[in-house]
């Protein structure tokens, strides 16, 4: 039986007690997908974040059998709101019920829902070659990228950093940050992620549109390096509370690689003035000269996850109820094997 579980974080607890588990040589439950710690940006403890959750775009739902819990699922709603990230996917230990049947389970159910309430796409990452991608490629689910992280643990920087041009994020950015997004980005992920619209690319990479105050925007800051005729790259840095680490996001154009080492250096060295804790930096595995930057900067890579997607088909009674698209092919990626998948949108 799987059903909806209202108003707790329940996934949050189950995998806090799993690290602590974990730490003394025991396991409690098999985590496929999870949120790494700089994906928590709520200023609120762990304890109060699980029990009050401050997201309400998220859905979680349990598998159990007798009130027992075998595993659960949660997903949460992207700005647009026609797209889910699986945020939680989990299958408990010494259950009699084999991970395999919990998971597809949970996926198939999780997959009717999202058709139900109009989600076009649903995105996970997960970690690379693990036995699970097998079912997730029996769901439907796409490789179209990895994703690599990289850690900075504190240390001495020396020098004064200030890469040229750099400028703060403000909203009359936006469109210049989608077009970055779409010069550093290979067509394929494109058309695996659809994030044609400027705004909801700022909205999921860049946070606010507006300037916030101090005291409202965390210590988050933005930067853009303005050279002229377009943005030739972009920094984020997100300052770690409580036991979070800091984390450190950037973009950099194609024809101004030489911008990632320094704005590398100047986000770290600005992270580091508030408080020493390490530093985690997530980059693409075709952003090679940004992945140079981070090892020529002392970054050290800790762990590669595949990212995955899945399109959702809507089951449409009335041609007239269909949403106008082009008449065109959006989507062309290789799958988790070798054999090349299509959708064509009519």
């Amino acid at each position: 039986m799987i059903r909806p579980v209202l108003y707790v974080d329940l996934p949050g607890i189950i995998y806090a007690i799993d690290r602590r588990a974990r730490g003394k040589q025991h396991e409690f439950a098999n985590f496929v997908c999870w949120l790494e710690p700089v994906e928590h940006r709520i200023l609120l403890p762990p304890f109060l974040r699980n029990i009050f959750p401050v997201n309400t775009a998220s859905r979680t739902w349990i598998c159990e059998d007798h009130w027992h819990i075998l595993g659960f699922a949660q997903v949460r709603e992207r700005p647009a709101r026609i797209t889910w990230d699986l945020a939680y996917l989990a299958s408990m230990v010494n259950s009699k019920v084999s991970s395999d049947e919990v998971f597809t389970a949970l996926l198939e159910y999780m997959l009717e829902i999202a058709s139900s309430h109009g989600i076009l796409r649903i995105f996970a990452k997960v970690e690379d070659e693990i036995p699970e991608m097998e079912l997730f490629q029996k769901t439907g689910f796409q490789r179209y990228a990895r994703q690599l992280t990289y850690v900075f643990e504190p240390g001495s920087i020396q020098g004064d950093f200030n890469p040229p041009s750099l400028r703060r994020w403000n909203r009359h950015h936006v469109w210049g940050l989608h077009q970055l997004y779409r010069a550093v980005t290979p067509q394929r992920v494109q058309m695996a992620e659809m994030l044609d619209s400027s705004e909801e690319f700022a909205k999921l990479y860049a946070g606010s549109l507006r300037p916030l105050p101090f005291s409202l925007s965390r210590g988050d800051e933005s930067f853009v390096c303005d050279v002229g005729v377009r943005l030739g790259a972009w920094l984020r840095v997100c300052r770690g509370h409580g036991t979070a680490p800091h984390q450190l996001s950037l973009l950099v154009h194609p024809e101004h690689a030489e911008l990632a080492e320094p704005l590398i250096r100047f986000g770290t060295q600005r992270l580091l003035e508030r408080s020493a804790r390490p530093i985690y930096c997530q980059v693409r595995e075709y952003d090679s000269f940004v992945i140079n930057a981070l090892r020529s900067s002392g970054f050290e890579h800790v762990s590669t996850k595949a990212l995955l997607v899945r399109h959702i088909a809507m089951l449409a009674m009335n041609p007239r109820a269909v949403p106008a698209v082009e008449q065109r092919v959006v989507y062309g990626v290789k799958g988790l094997g070798t054999v090349n998948s299509r959708q064509t949108t009519r």
